[in-house]
């Protein structure tokens, strides 16, 4: 029997009048209503996962699980950082891709009435979002369902798990394509580098580091986007830095964070088990022994944030070349560094 299926019987009877019979119909269903659609979902291991056309290629789940580490995740960066918060009052089009369950499209809709908000992704799980909040399902990598110059702020987070290294390229454009010309966009990303750990963290994450490049996914973006917008040559004022997240000390921060390590360990248990042939007792000691390193050795991770605003179409007549209006902080490298940026927004 399927993880979904169930036996329920049914008894119904039926009485017409004093002197006739009464009869008992039984009735036996096999199977009850699966909780996702089961012809674009695969369940593996008590977690549902999108279906790909690559088999194995989405690494994390798309189940009530996953949505509340995503809750956990937004309270580490639910900030915004793009000087937009008087247009935001004023009233403007806002689009987030890769939305998600809507945690951060939902507190802003809800914070700046005056704007509308739009959320896209391949799949939703939105509960009674604001009426100036509404979603559409869309893959960004194969293209937006929006004309151009339709935004006046772009925001993508947390999408490092979602695209290979090519998709990042056509993705970024895609984001600016939809922008209004002078609109802001931001990108905020985990560092997919976690420092000071100890042998057991260092196992997982560098078998995790495998697992995602035969997906052609690079753990290592983030310090890189800030080249990449620039490299587009259509966009201008970018900004680029972090914040230092630690993991399991230093109060309730560091408690959030252990907690999303620690629901990210079980999100992707069925896919590392597959890909590293370990059964799931054994990836249990090996995160739990992780989880303790994080608070010994007083483990720490970066993430980092792109604030970058599309060029007008003066501006790109004369600007000779868009890295001359540019601003990047040393993070900006393949070099993990640790601190916070001073110019955060609330």
């Amino acid at each position: 029997m399927s993880p979904f299926s169930g036996r329920t019987t049914k008894e119904s009877t039926n009485s017409k009048g004093s002197n006739s019979k009464q009869f008992k119909l039984v009735v036996e269903e096999s199977t009850l209503e699966p909780k996702f659609p089961i012809g674009q979902y695969d369940y593996i291991d008590g977690r549902n996962f999108y279906r790909t056309e690559i088999k194995n290629n989405y690494l994390l789940p798309c189940d009530d699980e996953e949505v509340e580490r995503l809750e956990v995740n937004h309270l580490l960066a639910k900030l915004y950082f793009s000087p937009i918060e008087e247009q935001l009052k004023q009233g403007i089009r806002v689009l987030e891709v890769g939305t998600g369950p809507g945690w951060w499209l939902q507190d802003m809709a809800k914070d700046f009435p005056a704007s509308h908000f739009t959320g896209t992704d391949i799949m939703f799980f939105p509960n009674n979002p604001p009426t100036n909040c509404h979603y559409r399902i869309a893959d960004v990598s194969k293209g937006l369902p929006f004309a151009d110059n339709t935004f006046d702020f772009v925001v993508q987070r947390d999408a490092m798990y979602r695209f290979s290294r090519t998709h990042w390229d056509f993705v970024l454009n895609e984001l600016i394509r939809v922008a209004k010309p002078g609109a802001y966009l931001e990108l905020v990303e985990s560092s997919g580098t976690i420092n000071d750990i100890g042998p057991n963290s260092s196992v997982w994450l560098m078998r995790l580091t495998v697992s995602l490049q035969t997906r052609n996914i690079h753990p290592k973006i983030a310090p890189q986007i800030s080249q990449m917008v620039i490299d587009t040559g259509r966009v201008t004022d970018v900004v680029g830095s972090h914040r230092s997240i630690p993991i399991g000390w230093l109060g309730k921060l560091g408690d959030v964070a252990l907690e999303s390590m620690e629901r990210l360990f079980d999100s992707m248990k069925p896919r590392l088990c597959e890909d590293w042939s370990m059964s799931s007792a054994k990836y249990d000691k090996v995160t739990q022994s992780a989880s303790k390193e994080f608070r010994d050795f007083k483990s720490w991770s970066n993430f980092h944030y792109v604030s970058f605003r599309k060029m007008t179409d003066q501006e790109r007549s004369e600007t000779a070349t868009p890295s001359s209006t540019t601003t990047l902080t040393p993070d900006d490298t393949d070099v993990e560094s640790k601190g916070s940026s001073s110019s955060i927004k609330q």
